[in-house]
């Protein structure tokens, strides 16, 4: 009789352990499920989803100087004044980047290049273009 208490004992944990091991794994796949979209809703567009925007920028260059002097200064718009420094250039020619309707989108660079030179003379002007 001990013993067939003993099996039955067993046999209910087993059971419990079964139901509990169930409830886990259908809380697992409850994380997974995808809800299906209703096909006669109809999905709100943003600006972006209807559109292709493409931005491309040209001719961009920029120079640091490495010089130690904190006193330097940019000359002043229309000076003629100059002072020569080492400096570290780069420039890229063409920086452009793209969207196709918010969705996938690529960027590219063209025609970067950097060099340091011993002699630089910083001048500074501001172009704007319109097209």
């Amino acid at each position: 009789m001990l013993l067939q208490a003993e099996m039955l004992e067993h046999k209910e944990r087993r059971a419990a352990e079964l139901k509990e091991f169930k409830e886990k794994t259908k809380s697992v796949m409850r994380t997974f499920e995808v809800k299906v979209k209703d096909p006669e809703l109809k999905e709100e567009s943003t600006w972006l989803s209807e559109h292709t925007i493409d931005l491309i920028v040209k001719n961009i260059g920029v120079a640091f100087p490495l010089a130690l002097d904190q006193d330097l200064e940019l000359p002043q718009t229309g000076s003629h004044e100059s002072s020569a420094v080492r400096a570290f250039l780069f420039s890229i020619k063409s920086l452009g980047f793209g969207t196709q309707h918010g969705e996938t989108g690529q960027a590219v660079m063209e025609r970067f290049s950097f060099q340091f030179v011993s002699r630089y003379v910083f001048q500074y002007q501001l172009l704007l273009y319109s097209s």
